[in-house]
């Protein structure tokens, strides 16, 4: 072989095992692409991720107290939404939970980030299980608002004790609401049309911070011919110790059905929530709700539904 010949077939060797360098290169970076799956949903995120699911959901199951008193007792179930990769081997897992049985409303949802070796590295609840607004519970208000209208209006309208602080006179009513009393969680029962005893409750929205207050009302007509009254979250307002106002929570939308809690139980408790008429010579009484920070002092509730007036607590 001439030195000449001798060239051409060193370079064409270099040709060859650069092309194979090249081939190799690009089949392993195939294989590392292989390796991620990707964005993946429902049955798809299960198969794909098996590691970080399974951590995800063993964690989920042992750790229920994320999910407040309410749910930490009850068997849950969830499901798995989304299987988000991201940074370092590291993938973002949304998940779905609710009570496995007498459920009916909308699910929780939460997301938890799991690294390649099913470690949690944190944990976020999105949103918490909302039940769906109970009918009967709806029922139950009516009717118990009726009833105390029908009711107290056949007895005599009693007078304001002198220089009760708690009893007030609007333009056409007059008003008493009690002092304010907080509490975790409010429970109570109450019986539907057909005379079926049901037990409801509400919780705050922000369990770790606040409470709830609740505070009972007595509105009478003594000089109008007929008040119309829409009781809602602009019903009233609730001013604490540092002059922050807050408004009454919805009695029927924050309310879930429960077991019975001695501790928490409110007797004689009757949501004041929705319309109603008010004839003259008649009286109606029930509780509004607000939510609180912990440890919040009362300054005064200020009414103005149909009316205005102020009852002062300090």
């Amino acid at each position: 072989m001439t030195e000449e010949n001798r060239l051409e077939q060193n370079e064409q060797d270099t040709t060859e095992e650069t092309q194979e360098t090249e081939v190799s290169v690009v089949t392993e970076a195939a294989e590392s692409s292989d390796e991620s799956p990707g964005f993946a949903f429902g049955d798809d995120a299960v198969q794909k991720y098996p590691t970080q699911v399974r951590a995800a959901l063993d964690y989920a199951e042992s750790n229920k107290y994320e999910y407040g008193p309410r749910l930490r007792e009850l068997e849950l179930i969830w499901d798995v939404i989304s299987v988000e990769p991201m940074s370092n081997g590291i993938v973002r897992i949304r998940i779905e939970f609710m009570p496995v049985s007498g459920f009916r409303g909308d699910p929780g949802a939460e997301y938890m980030d799991i690294d390649a070796n099913g470690a949690v590295l944190a944990r976020r609840q999105i949103n918490s299980v909302k039940e769906n607004s109970p009918v009967v519970l709806m029922g139950i208000t009516a009717v118990s608002v009726v009833v105390a209208v029908v009711v107290i209006s056949m007895m005599t309208i009693f007078k304001p004790e002198s220089g009760d602080p708690l009893y007030v006179a609007g333009r056409t009513l007059w008003i008493r609401a009690e002092r304010p009393i907080s509490q975790q969680f409010i429970v109570y029962s109450g019986a539907d049309l057909s005379g079926t005893i049901h037990t409801w409750a509400m919780k705050p929205d922000d369990e770790e911070n606040n409470v709830l207050a609740y505070i009972e009302v007595t509105l009478i007509n003594q000089t109008s011919g007929t008040v119309n009254l829409v009781i809602d979250e602009s019903a009233a307002t609730l001013m604490d110790g540092n002059r922050s106002s807050y408004e009454p929570v919805n009695t029927i939308d924050r309310t879930y059905s429960a077991e019975d809690s001695p501790t928490f139980n409110v007797p004689e408790f009757i949501p004041m929530w929705g319309t109603l008429k008010l004839s003259v010579g008649e009286q109606v009484t029930g509780m509004l709700v607000f939510e609180i920070p912990r440890g919040s002092t009362f300054k005064e509730m200020r009414w103005k539904a149909s009316d205005s007036a102020v009852i002062r607590y300090q």
